[in-house]
């Protein structure tokens, strides 16, 4: 009887004791904090670079030709693929969207015609009160200025900060078209006024709201902002002290 007991607490012991089985190959490599990194980074909620590694939303991007234009009409690095994800990614996008994408002096200006401004010649006046072509010259503007519809693809906002402007490049079929009127010659002499009125043209400007994306925070998404855009060259009297 005894040597039965022995022989069982002999096996109780052996069991505790004894070292753990190896567990399989697959299982004893897997350690659940240590997952294998994704070969490559999503697209989609990295930072816009544009060329170089730093973005900041006050950096003039190159299109603005070193900061001295606030809006570019061209633009090499438009990120079109960021874009267009973010329109895809926006089920709201079309409720935020709208825009007249045929615009001219036809319906913009009362009492002209868009082919009578084509057409206006200011070759022979530079601004300069007593020259020759302040007071000679046909059809036009009292203060000269330079009309255009344009399609931005990327702007300076009302608080100095650049955003890319969704555009058709991107978003094929959709448009954001804005009457652009720039003074030719800024704080000049209006046409056709004598000196003795000390007149000046000066540039007048408007905000428009459009659909914008942010390059420096994609995650940001499309969203509606705010541009402060030059909408007429209008000739100013002073007041006479």
């Amino acid at each position: 009887m005894k040597i039965v007991l022995l022989c069982l607490m002999a096996s109780v012991l052996m069991g505790v004791f004894a070292e753990p089985e190896a567990l399989p190959e697959a299982e004893a490599a897997f350690d659940p904090t240590n997952y294998p990194k994704p070969s490559s980074k999503a697209s989609y909620g990295q930072k816009y670079k544009g060329g170089n590694d730093y973005c900041h939303p006050r950096k003039a991007p190159t299109c603005s030709k070193n900061g001295t234009l606030t809006m570019c009409l061209k633009d090499p690095e438009y990120p079109e693929k960021e874009v267009k994800y973010a329109i895809d990614y926006d089920l709201l996008v079309l409720k935020k969207y709208a825009d007249i994408a045929d615009q001219s002096a036809d319906n913009l200006v009362d009492g002209l015609t868009s082919l009578s401004e084509k057409h206006f010649d200011y070759s022979e006046y530079h601004g300069k009160t007593f020259e020759k072509g302040n007071w000679v010259g046909g059809e036009g503007y009292i203060c000269p200025s330079d009309v255009s519809y344009a399609r931005p693809l990327r702007a300076m906002n009302a608080d100095g900060e650049w955003r890319v402007i969704v555009q058709e490049i991107a978003w094929p079929g959709y448009t954001q078209t804005q009457r652009i009127e720039s003074c030719l010659f800024p704080s000049s002499a209006c046409r056709t006024l004598a000196p003795c009125y000390h007149s000046k043209c000066l540039q007048k400007y408007v905000y428009q709201r459009m659909l914008s994306f942010d390059p420096c925070d994609p995650q940001k998404g499309i969203f509606i902002d705010i541009y402060k855009l030059p909408s007429a060259c209008s000739c100013n009297i002073p007041q006479q002290i």
